[in-house]
């Protein structure tokens, strides 16, 4: 575990720097252009979801990875009031490492909640610097197929399954193509 700044609330910097340096927008969007160059507009859907599939999936691994790392003091206390009363992680906890990978990726200093209760947590993404990367190296053509939301829903369900959650069902709500931002909704099925 990496040392942790005295009563720091703050998600450390270095973490985020660390995630964002492996996650770069402009990398995923450069694996996505090779997989579909010159391949047959029928086939970059099922190509691009497979492409960010696994880049969701090992992006939720390693923001899990960092934020159980690079502890702070906010982490600490929601575990440990989670712990004394019993109460659910969800929402809490999941937010928390949502928020680390999309501020590590994204040029944001916060992540807009939409809402954030038991039943779920409802979060926005604006000016998507994926989505800006896929069009710059891919097209607005295949941008606007939307094959990066598969990145993130499989982000959002990789962290409900590393943290042990279930019953948490991860959709999107809004397109950026269509309604100028991305909207998700992670979903409690049991509340």
């Amino acid at each position: 575990m990496v040392d942790k700044k005295e009563y720091s609330f703050e998600l450390h910097e270095e973490m985020l720097s660390l995630v964002e340096k492996e996650f770069l927008p402009q990398d995923i969007a450069a694996k996505l252009a090779v997989a579909i160059k010159e391949k047959p507009s029928t086939e970059i859907p099922e190509l691009g979801k497979q492409v960010f599939a696994e880049y969701g999936r090992r992006w939720g691994q390693r923001v899990l990875e960092s934020g159980e790392s690079y502890m702070d003091r906010t982490y600490e206390i929601l575990r440990q009031a989670i712990d004394e009363t019993g109460i659910a992680a969800f929402p809490l906890i999941p937010q928390r490492f949502i928020e680390i990978a999309y501020l590590s990726t994204q040029r944001i200093s916060t992540l807009p909640i939409v809402q954030n209760n038991v039943s779920r947590i409802i979060f926005r993404i604006e000016n998507c610097r994926t989505y800006q990367a896929i069009v710059e190296q891919c097209g607005e053509e295949a941008a606007r197929l939307l094959t990066c939301r598969h990145g993130c829903l499989t982000l959002c369900d990789g962290i409900m399954e590393g943290l042990g959650i279930k019953g948490i069902e991860a959709e999107m709500l809004a397109k950026t193509p269509d309604d100028g931002h991305c909207q998700f909704v992670l979903r409690n099925t049991k509340a």
